[in-house]
């Protein structure tokens, strides 16, 4: 932008009179041949009919025309730049540089906002062409940053935090599809969900606790078909101990889960009352493999012995109680 090649310049020095608009031509004929078709473009850009100008400058180089304030051989101050690839800037320069408030449109992108330095850089709104998206928001050094809402073509919105040009930080995502809307509250990292969160989808499915590169694994809670499983998630599937609430049934299995499936070693508790905090009563050990029960006849002497002598099932039992049942408490409001 600060390319001064082969410039012409014309200084104008009229005040109070009516301008003829072949005076703001661009003067260089090089780069008129090579643009004949948008001449007449060029032209209405740069006239300026019936309005006081005085003291601002006319030129064109090789790639640029500009009409506006040029103070020790450099914009500043009010202006406007087209460049040859019919991309054009309006507003304030200084030193040369896009600086102040402004409208830039490219054949990619509008924006229409605050810069420094010729960058994007505070508040503004900018509209992508190939995404037919609108961000309107905070900006620095060209990138998206800060608090914005962004409008995309389905009707889906983002409110929240960027860096560098993708959503991190907290946000809130609707998504939209036809007349559906799902709808995810959290933390985001690298443009991606990531982090703690809450997401409702359109089908009553929620998932509330931890998130990795847009799936559910960590520590969470899912609720589903009026079954809330609360424990460990990987890649979207159950994955490690957790206990299915089954709250219309009023019973609850605890277990391990592989590959979303119950396996293994496994409790079923019977809920006796809401309303109780000692509402979950031990009924009875099973067996179970590939998410059925294989054998829920064990004896006391086999019961004893997983009691006492498991440690992967004490470890396990702690964790029901010291982590998964306050969950449960606080989900239903206990």
């Amino acid at each position: 932008m600060n390319n001064n090649n082969n410039k012409i310049i014309k200084t104008i020095t009229q005040n109070n009179s009516n301008i003829d608009e072949t005076e703001y031509q661009a003067a260089n004929t090089s780069f008129q041949s090579r643009n004949q078709k948008n001449q007449t473009f060029h032209k209405q850009f740069f006239t300026f009919k019936n309005e006081k100008r005085s003291h601002r400058t006319s030129y064109s180089t090789s790639d640029s025309i500009y009409i506006g304030n040029y103070v020790n051989k450099k914009r500043n101050g009010q202006g406007k730049l087209i460049l040859a690839d019919q991309s054009y800037y309006e507003g304030n320069f200084k030193d040369g540089e896009f600086d102040g408030f402004g409208f830039y449109r490219t054949k990619n992108y509008t924006y229409k906002g605050q810069f420094i330095n010729g960058k994007k850089n505070g508040k503004g709104k900018m509209e992508n062409f190939s995404t037919k998206s609108i961000y309107e928001g905070e900006f620095k050094n060209d990138m998206k940053e800060g608090y914005g809402i962004e409008k995309y073509n389905d009707g889906s919105i983002y409110k929240g935090y960027y860096k560098e040009d993708v959503k991190h930080g907290n946000g809130e995502l609707s998504l939209k599809k036809e007349k559906n809307i799902s709808i995810y509250k959290g933390e985001f990292k690298n443009g991606k969900i990531w982090g703690k969160g809450k997401y409702k989808w359109d089908n009553k499915k929620e998932y509330e606790g931890d998130w990795e590169n847009n799936e559910i694994s960590g520590f969470g809670i899912l609720t589903e078909n009026n079954i809330k499983h609360i424990g460990y998630f990987s890649h979207d599937k159950k994955e490690g101990y957790g206990a299915s609430f089954y709250i219309e049934k009023k019973f609850v299995i605890f277990g391990k889960w592989i590959n979303d499936i119950i396996e293994g070693i496994s409790i079923i508790f019977s809920l006796i009352d809401e309303n109780n905090n000692d509402n979950i009563n031990e009924k009875k050990i099973v067996i179970m493999k590939e998410g059925d029960i294989i054998n829920s006849n064990l004896t006391e002497e086999e019961i004893n012995e997983i009691k006492i002598n498991n440690n992967e099932y004490i470890n396990s039992i702690k964790l029901f109680h010291e982590k998964i049942l306050p969950e449960y408490y606080k989900a239903i409001n206990i």
